[in-house]
């Protein structure tokens, strides 16, 4: 006699046990980045000499320059998948507003840290010191920042020529 229970979909006999049947498909809990990235290196590395190319490190950003002011930057991916262009070099977390502090983690990955410990450090996203967005006005620290990309994008006249 078969049990067509609700209960019986994914099981079958085994003598006079019943045992839950194989998944067809492997788990589906989320795997952090940095462990994704970690298994999958290997299998690139591999291929790399395979093909005589170079696997970059994830730790390590993608360095650029901006598009719209020409300032260097690095795009590092962020927990939610998406870019974010961050300036070099790091401050301390006291002097940017909370909401705009970025930390790198050990895989690369960035990371907003929000009102961290003001005693840490911390670095910026870009757009924020962008001299084509409108200056910030919630930070010292950005609004200088701001100004020497602008002047660098956009440098002034020329000094006369000394005799």
């Amino acid at each position: 006699m078969t049990d067509r229970g609700t209960d019986t979909v994914n099981r079958y006999w085994r003598g006079s046990t019943r045992v839950a049947a194989p998944s067809a498909r492997p788990s589906r809990d989320p795997v952090p980045i940095g462990r994704a990235v970690e298994d999958v290196l290997p299998f690139l590395a591999a291929a790399a000499a395979r093909s005589g190319t170079t696997v970059p490190d994830p730790r390590t950003p993608a360095t650029t320059t901006c598009d719209r002011c020409g300032a260097d930057a690095g795009w590092h991916r962020t927990v939610g998948g998406r870019w974010m262009l961050l300036d070099p070099g790091t401050w301390p977390t006291g002097t940017v507003p909370p909401g705009r502090r970025w930390r790198v983690a050990g895989d690369g990955t960035a990371v907003n840290i929000g009102g961290a410990n003001p005693t840490d450090r911390c670095r910026i996203s870009h757009f924020d010191v962008c001299p084509v967005n409108p200056p910030p006005s919630d930070s010292p620290l950005l609004l200088g920042l701001w100004r020497r990309n602008a002047e660098r994008a956009c440098p002034g006249p020329a000094a006369p020529a000394a005799h």
